[in-house]
């Protein structure tokens, strides 16, 4: 589900450049958590455009970073700024996806008993990346959804 973002007043073109999503899995958070830090994990679910990916490097604490390589060869990488195992993530996101824009993701996991609300905030956007992340980021969690509904050892 989408979430219009909240203008800021003092800036009413930043509402353009930031993505709310909510989303509910059927899985526990200590597992929703995980497959966002899992390698193989993140390869199965993290199919941006459904490209596949691959993990080069990730280091998942905070001032580590990850570089993740898309089989049309562009990069993502980031650092992690919050790291608050299984409650949020936060990490910075660039690479010629986002056409060399630095912006910031944070994922808030909230646990509902044998479920979790994941909230993903994506801030920074270009108006026409926001366009692109608004298509993108929902059909990755699909897929992670499709993930966690199975037996998946990784997480």
């Amino acid at each position: 589900m989408l979430i219009p973002p909240e203008p800021d007043p003092k800036d009413p073109k930043d509402a353009s450049a930031t993505l709310v999503l909510r989303r509910t899995f059927a899985a526990s958070r200590e597992r929703v958590f995980r497959a966002w830090i899992t390698p193989g994990a993140l390869e199965a679910w993290f199919r941006p455009r459904g490209q596949s990916m691959t993990v080069h490097a990730l280091d998942a604490r905070v001032g580590g970073s990850f570089h993740f390589e898309l089989e049309n060869g562009n990069a993502i990488v980031g650092s992690y700024l919050q790291f608050v195992p299984p409650e949020k993530l936060a990490f910075t996101w660039s690479g010629e996806a986002a056409s060399g824009r630095r912006s910031v993701v944070t994922l808030d996991f909230i646990d509902k008993g044998d479920q979790t609300e994941v909230v993903l905030t994506h801030e920074g956007l270009k108006p026409e990346i926001r366009a692109r992340a608004e298509g993108g980021w929902p059909s990755m969690l699909d897929t992670l959804a499709a993930l966690l509904a199975s037996p998946w050892p990784d997480v």
